[in-house]
């Protein structure tokens, strides 16, 4: 037995080295001490402490060598650099306020609309951040973020909870996404709280804007037409649009016009998504007399590519918006063969081609929004009725109207017949005279849960419904400057930086290893 401990003795530092390294590296990945960390650490340093019980000698061989005398100052020096780095560091940490953003586009640094609701802050909000240890270092970006926003201001504060270990803390703030940020004021019966889902600049500043100055934006979805069910997670629910939005502000509820028989007084919009069964005269008549009276909707209608949505065509809804707004839901299915989705016959799954000057589609060029199976949306000039194009196609499209021609599987354009491009997919309207907000669309699968998360569908959605909400604070801020850093080459300089990259390491390796044994062979 003591032989084979003799015989392994010598490899306990390697492997004490290397176990406290893997314990580090773990430690720098999941940014927490726990059993699989303390194990590592604890590992390597036995092995360390083995190999000094067990060869004592080797230990005082190594620490009275050549190589320990020369590097004993160079030891110090080490440590006499992490000392400094570490007081610098120490120094840094207590004085959040001694802060400098050395980045281009000021990352670190809140909005300047951020800014001014910090620094006006005349109570004191408590931000809770609930990240799994999974979302480690989303966590820690989030701490960066609050870090930055404290230097603002003396009224913030926060804490990070694991909602799987405190889920009751989770359930009080109704938490339904790991990673989010609950903004807290007052206490007991006169807390209120609004949640930021993402660290996103917009979801930020639209939680604090929330918590300071709580105002109450409810929406009524219309049912009783088969429309897409607002509780519904399978792809086709609007499940994920109606959750994302209550985490913004937005009280939804459904409203059956048949039963109430008019929109409700405290309705701040209605929203209409997807019939599949017309409307009755008395509930067209509410909807009118509620815009007539400056309310606002949301209405998205499919382009008539089922009989049910055939048969809700003809309840006079879309009589009624070209009559009242001038605009026109076109029978057409618009087909995009230059930004389509990969893999189609047909461009019938797209990418919008530009946006419209709108608060509502800021930032969208940055994400691109997607779309299903969508009809076209025309406007006509009424002097009293601002209009804007929100989302367009390339000049390469065209709304096909020969619906029998496309399910045989042959589409192309019609001169006189079809619309050519660029054509749009959704419209805002605002008449002058009564204040009344309408966005239309001609498409409602960007809205199910399938699309809704691909890339800027919801803030297209939210961007509208405050809009129609007249809440243009939450949607209008400072776009942050995004730096293109593309590098082009050629690929001869390609081929050049890979043979530097693979050749030049080892090739001055050589070098000083031919310059030692040289020198060595010179003085000896």
């Amino acid at each position: 037995m003591k032989q084979t401990v003799d015989r392994i003795a010598p490899y306990f530092p390697w492997a004490g080295l290397l176990l406290i390294l893997f314990g580090a590296l773990t430690y720098f990945v999941i940014r927490r001490w726990d059993l699989t960390t303390n194990l590592l650490f604890a590992s390597g340093a036995i092995l360390l402490l083995l190999f000094a019980i067990l060869r004592p000698d080797d230990v005082r061989r190594l620490a009275s060598g050549r190589q320990a005398r020369y590097g004993t100052s160079t030891v110090l020096s080490i440590l006499f650099f992490l000392a400094i780095t570490v007081l610098v560091y120490y120094l840094a940490y207590q004085n959040t306020d001694w802060r400098f953003d050395a980045t281009e586009t000021n990352e670190f640094t809140p909005l300047p609309e951020t800014i001014e609701l910090l620094e006006n802050l005349d109570e004191p909000v408590h931000v809770i951040g609930f990240y799994t240890f999974q979302l480690a270092a989303q966590q820690e970006r989030a701490q960066s973020i609050l870090e930055g926003m404290q230097a603002y201001t003396d009224k913030l504060t926060f804490e990070f909870q694991d909602p799987e270990e405190n889920p009751l803390l989770a359930e009080k703030y109704e938490l339904t996404f790991n990673g989010t940020l609950v903004f807290t004021k007052g206490e007991g019966e006169n807390e209120v709280f609004a949640k930021a889902s993402s660290l996103s600049d917009r979801d930020i500043h639209t939680a604090l804007l929330k918590v300071i100055n709580p105002v109450e934006k409810k929406l009524y979805f219309i049912t009783g037409h088969g429309e897409r069910d607002t509780e519904d997670f399978g792809p086709d629910g609007l499940g994920t649009a109606v959750r994302l939005n209550r985490e913004v502000g937005f009280t939804i509820e459904t409203l059956n016009l048949f039963v109430t028989g008019e929109v409700p007084d405290d309705a701040t919009a209605i929203v209409l998504i997807d019939q599949q069964a017309p409307l009755s005269e008395e509930e067209l008549n509410a909807i009118r007399e509620y815009l007539n009276n400056g309310g606002a909707a949301f209405i998205a209608r499919d382009a008539l590519d089922s009989e049910a949505r055939a048969r809700a065509e003809e309840d006079g809804l879309v009589d009624m918006l070209r009559e009242d707004w001038g605009i026109v839901l076109r029978r057409d299915i618009i087909i995009e063969q230059v930004l389509a989705q990969a893999g189609q016959t047909f461009g019938l799954s797209f990418v919008g081609a530009d946006y419209g000057n709108s608060t509502i589609t800021n930032e969208l060029d940055q994400f691109g929004t997607i779309f299903n199976v969508a009809r076209s949306v025309g406007i006509e000039d009424r002097a009293d009725i601002i209009k804007v194009n929100l989302v367009v196609t390339s000049d390469q499209a065209w709304g096909e109207t020969d619906f029998a021609g496309l399910s045989a599987g042959f589409a192309q354009p019609d001169n006189g017949i079809d619309i050519d491009g660029p054509l749009a997919v959704g419209v805002s309207a605002e008449n002058l005279n009564t204040g009344a907000r309408l966005v239309v669309f001609g498409d409602t699968d960007f809205l199910a849960n399938e699309l809704v998360l691909s890339g800027g569908n919801s803030l297209l959605f939210t961007n509208a419904l405050n809009w129609l909400a007249n809440d243009e604070v939450a949607v209008e801020l400072t776009p942050r400057a995004t730096i293109n850093r593309q590098v082009i080459i050629s690929q001869s300089q390609l081929g050049f930086l890979q043979l530097v990259s693979i050749c030049l390491g080892p090739a001055l390796m050589a070098l000083a290893g031919l310059a030692v044994w040289y020198s060595r062979r010179k003085t000896g």
